[in-house]
């Protein structure tokens, strides 16, 4: 008996369609169980690997002589972080329905800056989203599958520190996860290299897996110090405050020969606007 299913999801058993939905337990089986007072289970499946907009689940059946054979199933949906900051894929249904799939374990960002969640079923179990970090106008730090079909992690959380070096090259977001008691604290870090362009944009540079970077473009506004050393107070593209600065010191900077000069030359002429004209 074949097992597939339509473009919304829905399951066809040999020829006939079958009227439930999906459901995944704590434990990561993944039923699609008949509507109805007992809602039997259809088919059973375990999840095999994420994709931006699917979910991939490999099941097991008869085949025609009684032999047990493997099928994968491709559910179709959109990938989002709930209220609580859990990874939750959303599978698209007939007359627009939408069965919520909850990976309710903990899930971390690996070195190459990808997301990946760890689970046992049968045996250890890894599923790596491939994306890359945005920070869009909302604040909430952002890790896009795919940007077109609104598939994608936004994090509620905070920046763990409200300053921070240049030279470390570096973002750290404190976010809570999980629901009620269960909650506890992840800091999601983010390494790269701080970059400086012609109109003096600031931007980090994070290396993903397969030689891929990808930049975080920020708006930023800039004060000289004392101290000899240039701050910039960081904001969304859309000018938005974030609550954090970058600290650039003059040692740093001159690694960057055509940057420094032109934050140096930019900071000194704010510094003149207000009546006060600081020496490098």
């Amino acid at each position: 008996m074949g097992t597939r299913l339509t473009r919304l999801n829905d399951l066809i058993l040999g020829r006939k369609l079958i009227d439930g939905r999906w459901r995944l337990s704590p434990r990561h089986e993944l039923t699609y169980r008949r509507r109805g007072s007992e809602e039997e289970a259809a088919v059973t499946g375990d999840l095999i690997r994420a994709l931006p907009q699917a979910l991939v689940v490999r099941i097991s059946e008869e085949a025609s002589r009684g032999e047990p054979v493997q099928r994968d199933l491709t559910l179709r949906g959109r990938w989002q972080a709930d209220r609580w900051n859990r990874l939750t894929f959303l599978a698209e249904r007939s007359r627009g329905r939408v069965d919520r799939l909850t990976l309710t374990g903990g899930w971390a960002v690996n070195e190459q800056h990808e997301i990946f969640y760890r689970f046992k079923r049968h045996g250890p179990r890894t599923l790596t989203f491939q994306g890359h970090w945005d920070l869009p106008e909302d604040k909430r730090l952002t890790y896009l599958l795919d940007r077109a079909a609104d598939s994608a992690f936004r994090f509620r959380g905070t920046f763990q520190t409200s300053s921070i070096l240049a030279k470390e090259g570096e973002i750290r977001y404190q976010v809570g996860v999980g629901a009620e008691l269960r909650r506890r604290l992840k800091t999601i870090t983010l390494f790269g290299k701080w970059k400086l362009s012609d109109r003096l944009a600031l931007s980090l540079e994070v290396p993903y897996a397969r030689g891929v970077s990808r930049t975080m473009t920020f708006g930023a506004s800039y004060r000289l110090s004392p101290r000899r050393e240039i701050s910039a107070e960081l904001k969304t593209k859309e000018g938005k405050p974030l609550g954090v600065e970058i600290i650039f010191t003059q040692q740093f900077l001159k690694q960057d020969g055509e940057g420094f000069l032109r934050l140096k030359k930019a900071s000194e002429e704010t510094a003149v606007e207000g009546g006060i004209r600081l020496r490098w």
